[in-house]
This record gives C-alpha cells, structure tokens and sequence, in this order.
C-alpha cells in the first residue's frame, strides 16, 4: 500500500497533507505509535509514525532536527501528528522541518484513534499476505501430483506453463536438459541485470532481466532465478513477460516450481550416485578383484554389460594436481566416450576405464589418444593416461596392473603425458619385480654426478644418444660447430673414464644417460 492510497480511505477525510505532494508514493508496511525519540532503536524502513504534538513540546530545535534527520536516513513513509482541541494547530516550525527533510505531514483529528490507524494499515497487508499463502498452498496441491506421478522437467514445465501463462525455459547443462514453452526469445540479448525485491514469503533469489532482440527491434523483461542443485551446476529457470514487474501472486507460483524442480533434482542426483556406486564396485570387482573363478567373472562382464566382445584394453588417468576442475571432468567425459562399452571405476589417486570391442584393430593406440586429447594440457597438469596392451577374457586381470605399473614408471622416469604399456620395453621387468630403486642403482655414478654438476656436458651427451650418436646432426641440434661437440666428447670420455668406441660400454651409457633424462622430467 502506498501513503496516498492510505490517505483516501474514509478514515482520513478530514485530515489534511500539510506538505503536498511529497512521499505520497511511499509504501507503507507498517505502524508504529511514537513514545520516545530514540527512533534509530526501534523504527524500520516504510514505517508509518503516529504521534500527538505533545511529543515535541519539550524539544529543542537542535533536537527535533536530529529527530527529521533519523526518519529521513532509516525511511519512514511519513509521519501522522493528532490535534486536540487544546492545540487545534501544526506550528509552522514542524512543517518547515518536513519539507526540509522531505517526509510527509499528514494532521488528523482528536476523533480518528491510532487503532482506527493501525487496522486501515494491516487489514489489507494481512488480506495480501493470506491470498499470497493460499496462492503458494493452492499451486502446491497442484505440484504434488505431479511429483507422485515422477513426472520429467518437461512435464513439470508444462504444468507451470498452465500456471503462469508466461513464456518460459528451463535449462539444466549437467542433465543436459534445455525446456522452452510459450514463444521463443532465443535471438534476444540480455542487455541489462539488476535484482528484483523480494517478496515476505520468497526464500530465493531472482534477477530482472532487460532483453532485447535486434531482429525484431523489440525488448522484453525477464524474471531469472538460479536453482541451487547437487550437481553443482548451473540450473536456470526463466520467466518472459512483457511487463516491468510481476505480480506476487505470480512469484508464489514461481517459488513452487523451483522446490520441485529442485526435488526432482535431488532424486536424479540420488539416482546417478546410487548407479555410479553400482558400477563403480563392479568395475572394480572385474579389474581390481578378479575372480578367478570363469564363471564368476563372465556373471560380472554380463551385468557390466561388456560380454558381447571378445577383447578388452584399460585406460588410467591419473593427476593429482588438476587446477581447473572442469577440464578435469572434460578429460574424464572424453575417456568414458571413446567406446560405448565400458564401465570405469575411481580410486582417490586415479581412474581406470575398461572398454570392450570387437576386432583387434579397433584397439585404442597412443596416436589415437594423442589425437582426441590436449596433450600440452595433460603435460601442463603433470597428468597422465597409461594404455594397456589388448587381452581377452581369460587374462583381463593383467590390465589393471599394467596401467598401474605404467604410471608408477613415469612418475620416476617420464616418459610423457600419454604412453602404452609397450612403451617401457625392458623397463617392464624392472616393475613387476618392484626393482625401480635398483634401476635407479644401475645408473653410473660418474654419470648421475655428471648430470648433477654439468649440465652442459650432460645435455651435449644425451643429444649425442638421440641423434643417434652422429657428431655433425649433435652439432646442428645444439647450435654449434663439430669441433665444440668432439671437444666435448673426448672431455666426457675422460671423466666417466669410458671408451666412446666400446659398444658395450656405450650402451650401458646411453640407458643411463636416458633414465636420468627422464627422472629430471619427472621433477618439473
């Protein structure tokens, strides 16, 4: 209720606005009777202050300023002064310090009581109020079907679609749910935001929102609110009109549809958990616990779903470091739709997808992955996919090992962000003995101090290996004449005290030249 709509009411017909125009258009949500001055301890904002002009007679005019100076900062709607007969009149010094202060004086006769006041104020913020309620009960009966009948998003936005009669959408990007009913407003632009005021009863938050469409030269408002949900997503729910502002009533139904749409989550959410559970334990039954009983196994692959083919390969992601959570998942998403069957599961340090196909030569190469993923991402992340090698049913417990053993090695020597069980050659051996540490032993002493204290040498040794041992290509990798390169050489012979023609001798080099290569790529 606004103050002038107050002051129409027939209680007011004698009274008299004694500063015009002023405040009438402030709303007024409460009253309250004025019995000390201390107004900042127990006034709020559109509040409207009956008093009786004995309440200044004792005040300085410092007083009665700060007194105009507190309603104005805290709001009030206005302040209403009752005359009696001993005092018929307003002095002008209090109507001066109205429309200094810009609150609005309304005067009123010994005959209208504060009670008369206070009912003309609450009765009809207590009707709204109640119709408001009933508005909320009368469209949650209605939800309540359709939450018994488990209806989709699209059947619980038709139903709200009948209730609002406005144009709506409802987009969900985890469930990969995207629902408009009414008209489309898909070309128009968001071009301003600001939120909306909210309502006693509304317990989210909503935006109004200015849209405006360059092919039709046309703007629209919106009314948008974010649904909080398990997913951690963002879950919008839009409401188009033509107006400026929606009606409460309106905001009732809207508040509705949000608890159901946020229950209906709720239950998604649940489901995909309970399934996610499910799989993730077989998974973990077929790879980590391996039946060995055939039988056993085959009952597992049939409710996993992945009986149909004959071959099977494993693929684990690991990474601990992953700053960006959602190129994480992106990566994970990736992984899981290479090949339609397939069942993964999650351990705290890494992630182990089984696939199941038909032929050989579908297996998953490392050209293939290099292909499908950001490899200078996963470099950048420290993150790593270990490929197993392709086995049948009967050997399917040697793929988790390989993975694993295959991350383990890179952690120590880094191979790279992508690499195949094959790709550890001899260095296999070594991890399925639990011998890494005894690798690392077999490397040369001279050569590990080398590779310590001059890394000048060491990095012209190792380019000397990849170029496959020929001067004149070293040369050209490292940007410098021959001579520097063979001055280099002999210097290195001398300190490893080996001989560069001794093919024996040169080949336990290189592979120690190679592992502590990878071993310092491991630490970056």
């Amino acid at each position: 209720m606004q103050l002038k709509e107050l002051i129409e009411l027939p209680l007011f017909k004698n009274s008299k606005t004694l500063t015009g125009t002023i405040g009438l258009t402030n709303p007024v949500a409460s009253v309250m009777v004025l019995e000390a001055i201390d107004i900042e301890k127990w006034s709020k904002k559109d509040q409207l202050i009956l008093t009786s002009f004995y309440a200044f007679t004792d005040l300085s005019m410092d007083q009665l300023r700060v007194f105009f100076e507190k309603m104005q900062q805290i709001g009030v709607s206005g302040l209403v002064v009752k005359v009696d007969r001993l005092i018929p009149m307003i002095p002008e010094w209090i109507i001066g310090l109205s429309f200094d202060y810009q609150i609005p004086l309304i005067k009123v006769q010994q005959d209208v009581s504060y009670e008369a006041i206070m009912l003309a104020v609450y009765e009809p913020l207590l009707n709204h109020q109640t119709h408001l309620l009933r508005t909320y009960y009368e469209v949650r009966q209605r939800f309540m079907k359709v939450e018994r009948n488990h209806s989709s998003f699209e059947q619980i936005m038709q139903e709200f679609y009948q209730l609002i009669e406005k144009p709506c959408s409802l987009r969900i990007p985890h469930l990969d749910v995207q629902v408009a009913i009414g008209q489309s407003f898909k070309n128009y632009v968001v071009t301003k935001s600001e939120p909306m005021k909210t309502i006693e009863f509304t317990k989210n938050h909503y935006e109004y929102l200015e849209l405006f469409s360059h092919e039709n030269n046309q703007y629209v408002t919106a009314i948008k609110v974010d649904i909080i949900n398990p997913f951690n997503d963002l879950c919008t729910l839009i409401v188009y009109q033509k107006d400026s502002q929606i009606p409460e009533a309106k905001v009732m139904i809207i508040e509705n549809v949000v608890d159901v749409i946020y229950e209906r989550l709720q239950m998604e959410y649940l489901l995909k958990k309970e399934r996610y559970n499910r799989m993730n334990n077989l998974a973990e039954a077929i790879l980590q616990s391996t039946p060995n009983n055939s039988e056993e196994l085959a009952a597992l692959l049939q409710e996993a779903q992945l009986d149909r083919y004959d071959y099977y390969q494993g693929i684990a992601f690991a990474s601990n470091t992953f700053k960006d959570k959602q190129r994480k998942i992106a990566v994970l998403h990736k992984l899981r739709a290479l090949k339609t069957a397939h069942v993964f599961f999650e351990h705290h340090n890494y992630l182990v997808v089984l696939y199941n196909f038909q032929q050989l030569a579908q297996e998953i190469s490392k050209k293939n992955l290099e292909k499908q993923f950001e490899v200078s991402l996963l470099s950048e992340e420290s993150a790593c996919l270990a490929v197993s090698e392709v086995f049948t049913k009967e050997h399917i417990k040697e793929i988790l090992p390989q993975c694993l053993d295959a991350i383990r090695f890179n952690r120590q020597f880094y191979l790279g962000p992508i690499l195949t069980y094959s790709d550890l050659g001899i260095f296999s051996s070594f991890i399925k003995e639990n011998q890494l540490e005894r690798l690392q032993q077999s490397i040369p002493p001279k050569l590990y101090q080398m590779s310590e204290e001059d890394e000048e040498l060491f990095t012209t040794f190792y380019t000397f290996f990849i170029s496959n041992r020929n001067y004149k290509k070293t040369a050209e990798a490292l940007f410098l004449h021959s001579k520097t390169i063979r001055y280099r050489l002999n210097k290195i012979e001398q300190l490893l005290e080996i001989d560069l023609t001794n093919p024996i001798q040169l080949v336990n080099y290189e592979i120690g030249t190679y592992l502590l290569e990878l071993k310092k790529r491991s630490r970056l």
